[in-house]
This record gives structure tokens, C-alpha cells and sequence, in this order.
């Protein structure tokens, strides 16, 4: 049966609770999870949550928050933890400028912010969904120009679709420099300050 990430969420947050209501009669219960991206070659353990047990927690591999279990109660302070990073730096990322004007002022440059974000592993290339959901979270109360999207989805016909490290400009597909210097001046500073910030 195939499922979204967001009903898998949905059915672990259920599962969760309900195990947690049980721990109120048992001895403890036990639950781990794994996650395999559709088409992967591995499989990723997402972690071991103990309920009724006074032992510490196993050390785990930590998925990033765009595979869909960012919301969950699955090392759910870890997650916020790193998700209020990433929020705090697209937010410092609003403030910087670019001459006379803020650096960020158009809502194509959050594809530059998607291409850094999936170049770091946090989210995946090509889910526009769950880069979509991820963003609702973290984003910051005020952006300089709202995220949309569709205007993210159009990155897939541009040359920014490439890793951050094989972009370069290509008059045949950009009419002006101009704009790709922008976008490569944002791609830039919002990976130093992910960078900056342990990211």
C-alpha cells in the first residue's frame, strides 16, 4: 500500500498516543522506526522511542526534517531544535542587502533557498511537497517576499535545478546576467549562514 509522507506522519502521531495512553497499564512499550524514500537503495533509521522506561534513549541517525517526520513526536526537540536554525537564518537571510536594496526580493529567489536546503541533505530534490511543508515550518513571521510554491516548482526548467556547485551562467538560457548573479549571491550567503550556524 502506498501512502503520503504526511499520512504516515498522521498514523506514527496516532500510534504514539496510543502507546503512551497504554503505558499507563503496561510496563513499557518499545517502538522503532524506519523510513524508505521511495526508489532508495537503503533505508534510514529514524530512531527508538521508549515509552515507560527510565533508560536513556539509544543514540540515532537523525533523517532530515524533509522527509516527513519533522512535525512528529519522533525526537521531536531535536528536530525543532534544528528547524529554529534554519528559521533563524532564512530571517537573518532577509536582512542582508545587495547594493541600495535587500538581497532577497523576488519570490524565484526561494529557489535559491530550496537548491542550498537540498544540496545540504535537508530536504529532497525534486519533492516540491514536502519542501513546501518543511518551509511552512520554519519560515520566518516576516520575508521579504512571501514563498509560493509554484514559483519554487519552476526552478525544475532553470539552470538553478543543477547542485549549487555545478551552476553557471549560460546567456542561451538567462537574457541577463544580472539576475543570475543575484541568485547566486543569495545561493552563497544563506549557505554561509547555514554554515555560520552549525548547519
Amino acid at each position: 500500500m502506498n501512502i503520503t509522507d504526511d499520512e504516515a506522519l498522521g498514523f506514527m502521531d496516532r500510534l504514539l498516543e496510543w502507546l503512551r495512553q497504554a503505558d499507563l497499564t503496561n510496563f513499557g512499550s518499545r517502538i522503532e522506526v524506519v523510513y524508505v524514500a521511495p526508489g532508495a537503495q537503503h533505508v534510514d533509521h529514524i530512531g527508538t522511542q521508549v515509552f515507560g522506561d527510565t533508560r536513556p534513549e539509544p543514540e540515532t541517525h537523525h533523517v532530515p526534517p524533509c522527509k516527513g517526520w519533522g512535525s512528529g513526536h519522533i525526537h521531536q526537540a531535536k528536530t525543532q531544535s534544528q528547524e529554529e536554525r534554519i528559521r533563524q537564518c532564512i530571517a537573518l537571510l532577509m536582512t542582508e542587502r545587495y547594493g541600495d536594496e535587500p538581497l532577497f526580493c523576488l519570490q524565484g529567489h526561494w529557489q535559491a533557498v530550496y537548491r542550498i536546503l537540498v544540496d545540504k541533505g535537508y530536504c529532497r530534490d525534486s519533492d516540491f511537497d514536502g519542501f513546501d511543508a518543511f518551509i511552512r515550518r520554519v519560515m520566518p513571521k516576516e520575508v521579504n517576499k512571501p514563498y509560493k510554491k509554484d514559483s519554487v516548482k519552476q526552478v525544475s526548467k532553470t539552470d538553478f535545478a543543477l547542485p549549487f556547485e555545478r551552476w553557471h551562467y549560460d546567456p542561451q538560457t538567462s537574457t541577463t546576467r544580472k539576475p543570475y548573479d543575484r541568485m547566486v549571491a543569495i545561493a552563497t550567503r544563506f549557505k554561509e549562514i547555514l554554515e555560520e550556524n552549525g548547519l
